[in-house]
């Protein structure tokens, strides 16, 4: 996509894409490969009756003569329509010559076409209020395009432009690549990169999988413009390709358009050259590299792979795996001493022809690696003697069927989570998803366990650290933090290589972490009706016992949305014990209730289907900037019928946690392990940097996440100190999006939460910032950091015209920074509002050779910003924008109540409702009166870190 995400998280992640439909068969699979590639395996006759699964209401599926497939999902409630285009092209087809030519080939396709220019591709887009992004993984490349449903010509127009006619200008090309160059710099950032390198290439080297998506900076530097346009040529076909509607539209108006647009297209020849797949397992082999400052092993299994009949139970196998409070390999970890337990990250790796599972253990300083695959083998043994319980089997569908309806609501992370059974899986295993899902017994879970893990063959990789580094007491997997494992049917997918945020089409990136995120990219202006997401009116009550509740009906709702928001996580953190405090407490709340253990509470969240979250999670898309020193939040979504339950479970989670020193303790050694390797981050010290001078000692300059040293000074009775001051009825913030009215959640909370009070008060007024000042840092990596930041008051009735006026200094800067300069992969300002106060920042992340140009480029830019300069057009524009992107998040129930309880916490109900109608007042003259009063002589914090 303009991005990617780190590859070991492809690794450690599970997929479990939850869709009622797909597309017909995807070739390029063995039609034998169960009874070839995995010989010795004891395998039951297979299925010779055929099984029909009915396709569900308002699903078709279609296939235009020039060989297109086309999914049609309709969903009359929805507002907007989704436009997901799969090209069956990804860096598994590439090699060491052309390592990272497809991903470079989805950035250029943002650069123009035969019919519009760079520039008038993303006007159009923002105009429509639509959402336009793209990534690239293994075995194919996602196009997504999410817009209100009757601007769905424009998106297919936009969207044929890129893929079957753009030119990828030369001058465009140089850009882009050293766009690309930057974001490979960037991923060098992350923690735990090199260590993960070293693990995917010793498990994979030699097959397809072996080259990182984004290339290398040797490829990307020799890469050719023509070279690149050819293979577009080849494989940019209609016969290549898989399209997906989603959301609301005329079934026969579509079908028109899709003839239309992509009917046109003349198909191509698809003769592959053919895949480097990983030999079978036949027997166990080790290795060794040093690389990186994590102990890793990694052991790695033969699995299932899309359409062998093990596939669902190996499915449910994964889940039981890791499961919450009595996974087979957590049970057996838990079990450990803190001094030798490991932690565990876990990924299921499906493509053509063959499967892998992996488990990578991150081992603690002076383990022996050579215990891990025996505590493999002890675990899945005594899961065999101890049997499978049909009730672990029917929480795990009911997690599935709440997140089916999860991602059929909020459509962006719809295009996410189809992307790869549509590319890989083929229309049997959509259809027929959930069906199936019913079907596994605890006998077929047993019968696959036995025969792909028990006393099975393994590659063990391990991996010591570069001479040099030291390693943590304990670690963290290079996957899913332990406490923040994604819920079933959540799965972010194998091959997915997000970015955090993900940045829309429009190229300013979302913020770093620690950088607001309110008018990330560009978004805005009245086209078409805005209002249809606010039409349900919204209900408030401050409780007896201070709670406040605010809850939006709609009685036709089958899911439920509960988003309980904790005041002043930063004032509660500093008045009880230190930075990271709360943030602790939250990674404790699954260790149990009073009567009910971790065991037994993982067991009766997933009998309601409860998908909880109780902190962000860095690597889930648009889903990782919460973490702020405003707020804390616990957030439960399932379906209607187990509603009130949850919201029951909910209030015994925060009355009677049962965590205890133990947890403390081994969580403390967790985050800490994280902590420590972030701060080698050059974005993540600006960050902090930034926050420090801006708050001073305000409760805000607090990091909500801690440090090492702030963690290290923490016991027992302080934590339990601050789970009973921040769960105080006074400080909760109840939000609740579905079936059940006010008067009946009011109540309920009510008889649950006892005491009498008011809403608390929350955090002080944050400092404005009276002088300019400039801060450095040196952190030697190959990547720079850049910030700016402001902190001043303002007045209520100039909100939105600020709001768009930097959304339109975000939209220039990234045009001219990263589009014309190729400073940065990510680059943009923003401003968040509250209280009347507005906290303004600006960002850019180039390669360290180049910090000097970026610094002066970035201070600059800001600086020589002319607002009467901006014309009705771009107002418009960016308008559009603003709106089409809240439009989207506010699709799902989840989305609507986030959004509720941040107005609470702004004591701004009446702009949550007016979000869709109040920038529409906002004029050019507007625009000129609030850069003349805030941004004019704003004094400037800057932090450079290189």
């Amino acid at each position: 996509m303009h991005a990617f995400y780190p590859a070991a998280l492809k690794r450690a992640l599970l997929i479990l894409t939850l869709v009622a439909v797909a597309w017909p068969g995807v070739g390029g699979f063995i039609p034998s490969a169960e009874a070839t590639m995995f010989k010795g395996r004891d395998f039951p006759d297979l299925q010779l009756e055929p099984v029909f699964h009915p396709l569900p209401d308002n699903v078709e599926v279609l296939q235009l003569e020039n060989g297109l497939q086309v999914i049609l999902l309709r969903n009359p409630s929805q507002p907007m329509v989704g436009i997901y285009t799969q090209i069956k092209t990804g860096s598994a087809w590439e090699n060491y010559r052309t390592s990272g030519m497809t991903h470079l080939l989805e950035h250029l396709l943002f650069n123009g076409s035969t019919k519009y220019t760079q520039e008038e591709q993303y006007e159009i887009a923002d105009r429509a209020g639509a959402y336009n992004n793209a990534n690239t993984s293994d075995f194919y490349t996602n196009f997504m395009m999410i817009l209100p449903s009757d601007k769905l010509e424009t998106g297919l127009d936009l969207q044929t432009q890129m893929l079957l006619h753009s030119t990828l200008p030369q001058e465009k090309y140089d850009k882009e690549k050293g766009i690309v160059l930057g974001e490979i710099v960037q991923g060098r950032d992350r923690p735990g990169h090199f260590t993960n390198e070293a693990v995917r290439q010793a498990l994979y080297g030699g097959s397809s999988l072996a080259l990182p998506t984004l290339g290398t900076k040797s490829t990307i530097e020799h890469m050719e413009r023509d070279d690149v346009y050819a293979f577009y040529k080849r494989w940019y076909v209609p016969n290549n390709m898989t399209l997906t509607l989603a959301g609301n539209f005329d079934r026969d108006q579509a079908v028109e358009l899709l003839e239309q647009y992509y009917g046109s297209a003349a198909p191509g020849n698809l003769d592959r050259d053919h895949q480097k797949t990983l030999d079978p397992i036949d027997r166990t082999t080790a290795v060794t590299r040093r690389a990186g400052d994590r102990r890793v092993v990694a052991l790695s299994f033969e699995a299932p792979t899309y359409q062998m009949k093990d596939y669902f139970p190996f499915l449910v196998l994964t889940q039981l795996l890791d499961m919450d409070g009595n996974g087979i390999l957590t049970r057996a970890l838990d079990s450990l001493s803190l001094e030798e337990r490991p932690q565990l990250g876990i990924g299921w790796q499906r493509v053509p022809g063959y499967g892998r599972l992996d488990l990578e253990f991150e081992l603690p300083d002076g383990a022996d690696p050579a215990h891990c695959y025996q505590i493999v083998q002890d675990a899945v043994i005594g899961a065999v003697e101890m049997g499978i319980q049909e009730q672990e089997i029917q929480g795990i569908l009911h997690m599935s069927e709440t997140s089916t309806l999860l991602e059929r609501e909020q459509l962006r992370m719809t295009g996410i989570y189809i992307a790869e059974p549509v590319a890989l899986g083929g229309v049997d295993f959509f259809v027929s998803y959930l069906d199936k899902l019913r079907e596994v017994t605890a006998e077929d879970v047993m019968r696959t366990l036995t025969n792909w893990l028990v006393d099975a063959p393994c590659l063990a990789v391990l991996v010591e650290p570069a001479k040099g580094s030291t390693v943590a007491s304990s670690g963290m997997p290079s996957g899913m933090p332990a406490g923040m494992k994604m819920p079933a049917g959540m799965k972010m997918p194998a091959g997915m290589k997000m970015p955090s945020g993900m940045a829309g089409a429009k190229p300013a990136a979302k913020p770093d972490a620690g950088q607001q995120t309110e008018t990330e990219a560009v978004i805005s202006e009245p086209v078409g009706d805005f209002t249809e997401i606010a039409a349900l009116s919204v209900d408030r009550t401050v409780l007896e016992n201070g709670a406040v509740l605010i809850s939006q009906t709609n009685s036709e709702s089958p899911l439920m949305a509960i988003h309980l928001a904790i005041r002043g996580r930063a004032m509660i953190d500093g008045e009880t014990a230190g930075a990271g405090a709360l943030d602790l407490v939250h990674r404790m709340l699954n260790e149990g209730v009073a009567g009910c253990d971790k065991i037994c509470l993982a067991r009766r969240l997933r009998e309601l289907g409860a998908v909880v979250k109780l902190v962000d999670s860095p690597y889930i898309p648009m889903d990782n900037y919460y973490t702020n020193g405003r707020f804390s939040f616990i957030r439960i979504e399932t379906t209607a019928g187990f509603g009130m339950q949850v919201l029951d479970l909910l209030t015994e989670l925060i009355q009677h946690g049962a965590f205890d020193g133990e947890d403390l303790e081994r969580i403390r050694q967790e985050r800490t392990v994280v902590l420590q390797r972030g701060s080698k981050s050059a974005r993540k010290e600006a960050g902090r940097m930034m926050g420090a001078a801006l708050f001073g000692d305000h409760p805000l300059v607090l990091e909500p996440e801690g440090t090492p040293e702030s963690l290290a000074g923490f016991d027992f009775n302080q934590m339990r100190q601050v789970y009973r001051r921040a769960f105080s009825p006074e400080n909760l913030i109840f939000s609740v999006v579905g079936p059940f009215s006010h008067e009946k959640l009011s109540s309920r909370i009510e008889q649950l939460l006892a005491g009498r009070g008011k809403p608390a008060p929350g955090l002080p007024p944050v400092p404005v910032t009276e002088q300019a000042e400039t801060l450095t840092a040196t952190m030697g990596g190959e990547l720079a950091a850049i910030r700016l930041g402001s902190i001043f008051p303002v007045e209520r009735a100039d909100a939105d015209a600020l709001r768009l006026l930097v959304s339109i200094l975000s939209d220039r800067t990234a045009m001219d920074l990263r589009e014309t300069r190729g400073l940065s992969y990510s680059v943009g300002t923003s401003v968040s509002i509250r209280g009347g106060f507005a906290q303004f920042g600006a960002w850019l992340n180039p390669p360290s050779e180049r910090v000097e140009e970026g610094r002066e480029a970035l201070t600059s830019f800001v600086s020589s910003f002319d607002a009467t300069t901006i014309t009705q057009s771009e107002l418009d524009q960016i308008r559009n924008a603003r709106l089409g992107r809240m439009m989207m998040r506010r699709l799902s129930s989840m989305g609507q109540a986030y959004y509720l309880a941040m107005a609470e916490l702004d004591n701004d109900i009446p702009g949550y409702l007016e979000a869709f109608s109040a920038p529409k007042a906002v004029t050019l003259a507007d625009l000129t009166a609030v850069a003349g009063k805030y941004l004019a002589g704003m004094k400037l914090v800057e932090v450079v870190v290189d």
